[in-house]
């Protein structure tokens, strides 16, 4: 007869507040702010992803979950304030720069996210605030897309995709594709189409060839 399996039993064990160095919250986000600016200066081979996401835990788990997530918000926006001045002066192609800093924005956010992850799933619904991959496409739209000077060379430059091929010129559909995608995903791509269309207010055939062509140009 074979030996019935002995089945173990865990008592839960409530949440006790320890005593906390006063210095604890500023210290500890220290360690995630360096990890954040490491990512966004391309150096995350070198961080412990492991060690970041328990520093974090420890964070929310001792209720700084709130201090971690405004930190974020302040770095996160820091960095993209010196991506819009980049994207701003960019020579040559500005879709192709566009397209770039976008793709590294977006693999930033999920490595960032993968470290605080504890505080997407406690922290962000108990304090009612928005998660992490929704937080990074609001910061890019705001800080980015609305741009004055993006949003004009944005336009002008899908203008000048459609010209070139209606004059019958090879275009990159590929990077075309990948920036209406990312108009579409931050929500704004009926914004930047009405902003062309209203270019030709006076010419409403050219209107509805302009609207066809601008959606065909993400296909």
């Amino acid at each position: 007869m074979f030996n019935q399996r002995k089945v173990l039993k865990f008592e839960a064990i409530p949440y006790r507040p320890i005593e906390l160095d006063p210095n604890y919250a500023d210290r500890t986000w220290k360690i995630i702010e360096h990890g954040i600016n490491e990512i966004y200066n391309h150096n995350d081979n070198k961080l412990s992803h492991e060690e970041l996401y328990r520093v974090a835990y420890d964070m929310v788990l001792n209720r700084f979950g709130a201090r971690l997530y405004n930190g974020l918000v302040v770095t996160v926006t820091r960095h993209l304030e010196e991506t819009r001045k980049s994207i701003e002066s960019a020579q040559g192609s500005f879709l192709d720069e566009l397209n770039r800093k976008w793709t590294d924005h977006t693999e930033f956010m999920q490595k960032i996210r993968e470290i605080l992850l504890i505080m997407d799933y406690v922290s962000i619904p108990f304090h009612h605030k928005t998660p992490i991959k929704e937080l990074g496409l609001n910061l890019w739209r705001d800080h980015i897309i609305h741009s004055a000077k993006i949003q004009t060379r944005l336009v002008d430059s899908l203008l000048e995709k459609i010209h070139k091929e209606r004059m019958g010129e090879v275009i990159n559909h590929e990077l075309t594709r990948n920036v209406m995608k990312m108009l579409t995903e931050l929500g704004v791509y009926q914004e930047v189409l009405e902003i062309i269309t209203r270019s030709f207010n006076n010419d409403i055939a050219f209107q509805d060839v302009l609207v066809n062509s601008f959606k065909s140009l993400a296909l």
